[in-house]
């Protein structure tokens, strides 16, 4: 998931800026008609979302986020707040090649940081996405404060992140990759321990909201909580299994997506600014 590739497997840049970039491609896919852009969770990266490639039809394109503080942005210092992240993100998606609508799939923390983009785009008048899909994190009105782990020892943070279920078992298990993983799964936790929801308008865009039975982040009660951010339809599904579902569920999530896509107008234009 975030091991070393192959250069000619990596992820393309998509956005106009040198290398490195926040958004990553998989296919270019010019015979697209949408792109779809995925978030992942807290200390993950891109090629999270590689293996979607071949459950999506070829009129959606596939792109990811990539964060600072991994893979080829490795050098770069993890961001430590939300708004930081989605300000960079509004100016990627301004000037990325891409002029073809999209549409948002963000799982855990990645479900934050697309709601939270969401709302950006609306304050900078700039397109929304056509859809915002969010996976495995509650309203955010409602959100619990978050325990501060962040800043645990080592031993002691891992031992909370494996309890939370917030890192997959493979992962955990593997103490050199944790070792390369750490700086950048604090600072992603610091993101959610210092998120703070300000009320503001509901969104005019579709939401599909995403959870499991065994995740405490995904009660019915906590996903219904997302009801209150849009005027458009909200639907919400879940699945068996704990926080990482989607990784044993992903040929179900990825068609409930692009049946959502598909309902969206013939044009698939986006319904205007993120108003």
């Amino acid at each position: 998931m975030t091991g070393t590739r192959p250069a000619a497997d990596r992820p393309r840049p998509t956005a106009r800026t040198r290398r490195p970039s926040w958004l990553v491609a998989f296919d270019e896919r010019p015979e697209a008609s949408l792109d779809l852009i995925c978030f992942p969770f807290a200390g993950a990266s891109a090629p999270a979302f590689r293996p979607w490639l071949p459950l999506l039809p070829r009129s959606i394109a596939l792109h990811a986020v990539q964060l600072p503080g991994r893979q080829d942005r490795m050098a770069e210092p993890a961001m430590g707040g939300h708004q930081e992240i989605v300000e960079a993100l509004a100016e990627a998606l301004a000037t990325r090649d891409s002029t073809r609508p999209y549409a948002f799939f963000g799982h855990s923390m990645g479900a934050l940081l697309s709601f939270e983009l969401t709302r950006e785009l609306r304050r900078r008048a700039a397109p929304a996405p056509v859809l915002l899909a969010v996976s495995g994190w509650p309203g955010p009105s409602g959100l619990p404060t978050h325990v501060p782990i962040s800043t645990l020892p080592d031993d002691r943070f891992l031992a909370e992140v494996a309890s939370l279920g917030g890192m997959p078992d493979e992962i955990l298990a593997e103490p050199d990759l944790i070792d390369v993983l750490l700086p950048a799964l604090r600072a992603d936790f610091g993101v959610c321990e210092r998120y703070r929801y300000q009320p503001d308008e509901p969104l005019d865009v579709p939401l599909i909201v995403f959870g499991s039975t065994q995740d405490p982040m995904s009660s019915m009660e906590g996903l219904s909580g997302w009801r209150t951010e849009s005027t458009r339809p909200v639907r919400v599904r879940q699945y068996p299994g704990g926080h990482f579902y989607l990784l044993e569920h992903a040929t179900a999530v990825v068609g409930a997506v692009v049946d959502e896509i598909r309902a969206l107008p013939a044009d698939g234009t986006a319904p205007g600014t993120a108003s």
